[in-house]
């Protein structure tokens, strides 16, 4: 008769409690994710947005088609995000899980700085010249921008345009308060600038070059003509280091 030692004994012992520790473990995973997929806790209850100013919240969760009552770990976060992108005002996007029921949603939106007209009304666009929504002329802080000619794109394509990125330089490195009195930004054929402020006075800024340092003389000035911009005729900041203010003749 063959007799085992302890020590083989002991071996047989131990790989048979590992498999049944693996069958367990499997059994646990199984069970885990069975759980997880099925158990009403984890199912989607809220959805949180953070981010929107000009995008109403209810549109933004319509368009990246989460719905409540599903299971939060099915949500396909990285599709939401895509969906979301393709919304024109939408610069970037970020979705993701709060367990065990919430799912938030954050928008980093693009800014509209100026409107464009085109022979089907007007359009706002960004600071990149991108397509954003249609618009309507005079909204305070979007000046008009004038003297470009464009095939109109769709929402959320780039504006190809000369002169166009060259007002849009204007506008975005100009002050917010400077911005905020323009009525119209015009590109001449030669790439020369005309501004046009809410009361009417013209400035002939030259080519879009020096420019923080044109927006404040012309921010100083208008300040300083205030009581007097009535006789304005316009004023010349075409040469930075010579501004001139003309008159109106009587």
């Amino acid at each position: 008769m063959k007799v085992l030692s302890v020590g083989k004994m002991t071996g047989h012992r131990r790989r048979g409690w590992n498999i049944y520790e693996s069958i367990f473990i499997i059994f646990l995973v199984f069970l885990t994710g069975f759980i997880l997929l099925r158990s009403p806790l984890f199912e989607v209850r809220n959805i949180k947005v953070h981010g929107n100013q000009l995008l109403e919240e209810g549109k933004i969760i319509s368009l990246s088609e989460i719905a409540t009552g599903s299971n939060i770990f099915k949500i396909d976060l990285a599709e939401a995000k895509d969906k979301l992108k393709l919304i024109p005002l939408v610069k970037e996007a970020r979705v993701t899980r709060s367990l065990p029921a919430t799912i938030v949603i954050v928008i980093e939106e693009r800014i509209p700085v100026g409107i464009l007209p085109t022979g089907e009304g007007f359009i706002e666009v960004d600071g990149e010249g991108i397509y954003l929504r249609k618009a309507s002329v005079g909204t305070p802080g979007l000046p008009l921008v004038t003297g470009v000619e464009f095939s109109l794109p769709s929402p959320g394509d780039v504006i190809v345009a000369d002169g166009l990125k060259e007002a849009l330089a204007i506008i975005n490195e100009l002050d917010a308060d400077t911005v905020a009195v323009l009525s119209e930004v015009n590109i001449g054929y030669d790439g020369q600038i005309k501004l046009y402020t809410m009361q009417g006075v013209q400035c002939r800024f030259g080519l879009a070059e020096n420019i923080r340092e044109k927006g404040e003389i012309f921010t100083g000035l208008l300040a300083e003509l205030r009581s007097a911009l009535d006789r304005v005729n316009y004023i010349d900041l075409s040469s930075v280091d010579k501004p001139v203010v003309y008159y109106k003749v009587d």
